[in-house]
């Protein structure tokens, strides 16, 4: 992922008012961010905590969305799988997030939701070492099909909540 400045982060919001762009508050580690290890930015805003955001550059321009985690736990004792990165959880390591929609629709109340990692960290997750799986392909190989799959899933949903 190219490397952005906060302003390009509030600006790249489809589906977010002024206001609610310039309330964002970004992660704490902004600035150290490992731009080059990121599929997509995905953070929980650390004021709203119900609140995330996630961000992609598609072609030569950021877009992002703001979702938000649904009221309620989820069940305890199943595992539970993100529909972006694909890995599973047990506990509270996966939520539903629900996105506003953009324009017309959105105004209307219209919603997107999907099952994400609940840190939506899942760059990170995809890239953790599974002892196994190099003994059925190239690792290498195995990590670009998982960011590959990511990257198109990510878009998938973000094209979701961005047509009207």
């Amino acid at each position: 992922m190219k490397r952005m400045t906060g302003i390009e982060v509030r600006h790249s919001l489809a589906n977010a008012s002024a206001s609610e762009a310039a309330n964002m508050v970004l992660p704490s580690n902004f600035v150290e961010l490992d731009w080059e290890n990121l599929d997509y930015l995905g953070w929980r805003d650390s004021h709203s905590p119900h609140l995330g955001y996630i961000i992609q550059w598609q072609g030569d321009r950021a877009v992002g969305i703001v979702v938000r985690e649904a009221d309620g736990p989820l069940s305890r004792r199943r595992m539970m799988m993100c529909q972006l990165c694909r890995a599973t959880h047990t506990e509270h390591g996966v939520s539903l997030f629900s996105a506003k929609r953009t324009g017309e629709a959105g105004e209307n109340g219209n919603t997107v939701g999907t099952y994400i990692c609940a840190n939506l960290g899942c760059s990170t997750n995809i890239r953790v070492d599974v002892p196994h799986a190099s003994y059925y392909r190239d690792p290498q190989g195995l990590l670009a099909e998982k960011v590959s799959g990511l990257e198109a899933r990510v878009t998938g949903f973000m094209n979701d909540v961005c047509r009207s």
